[in-house]
């Protein structure tokens, strides 16, 4: 039997991991509770739900640790797979992701090679995508997760694109939140509510909800 592509393999893993670990209702829903609170609640008419939904499932088995753990699902799991397990190698893949908020800096012409700029940490990445990335676009920011696999960078499920007239005042702000202490995923979930308001408050121009941020949301 032919091994699964990388990106395959991944998706194979994730919904494996958000199966097994999601078997308790009660405790799946109390971490959706968390993660709302988090980032800003969706609603399943928004058009933010499939998104969010998504980069939850990928929070739950990758970032979430359980009380009573000291490691997320992902690295529990992994740790109980033959070594040589591809499967245990995509866990260990999900464990070392990196999730921030990007830039797209390049789109090279015939191919699906995506240049990105790390808006918080300001690493370049060049990740090879397989998948059709309908409507991306030079300029655009989103929060990503990207994952090393293989040899190559790939992306996760997460996909929350911000509008890219808001780049400059996103930068701001996290750069504001990141000298007090913040860390960086405080950083990218405070962004993330600032997204939700943007479907909140549609008569005025996203950039300008970024800007105002926390008044918006108090």
């Amino acid at each position: 039997m032919q091994n699964p592509s990388p990106a395959a393999l991944l998706d194979q893993v994730i919904e494996e991991l958000y199966a097994r670990h999601t078997a308790d209702a009660d405790a799946a829903s109390q971490a959706r509770r968390e993660y709302e609170e988090r980032r800003g609640k969706v609603h399943q008419d928004d058009e933010l739900w499939e998104p969010w939904s998504a980069a939850f499932v990928e929070w739950y088995v990758i970032e979430r640790v359980v009380p009573g753990e000291t490691v997320p699902p992902a690295a529990i799991t992994s740790r109980e797979l033959a070594a040589d397990d591809p499967r245990a190698e995509a866990m260990r893949a999900l464990v070392t992701s990196q999730r921030s908020l990007f830039e797209v800096r390049a789109l090279a012409n015939g191919t699906r090679r995506i240049e990105l700029l790390d808006l918080l940490g300001g690493a370049v990445f060049h990740v090879d995508e397989q998948r059709a990335l309908h409507g991306v676009e030079v300029g655009d920011v989103a929060e990503l997760r990207l994952i090393g696999l293989g040899g190559e960078v790939r992306f996760g499920r997460t996909f929350i694109y911000h509008p890219a007239s808001a780049r400059a005042p996103i930068v701001e702000r996290a750069r504001a939140l990141l000298a007090k202490g913040a860390s960086r995923r405080d950083v990218i979930d405070h962004i993330a509510q600032l997204r939700v308001q943007v479907t909140r408050y549609r008569h005025m121009p996203p950039a300008r909800v970024y800007e105002l941020g926390s008044r918006l949301m108090g």
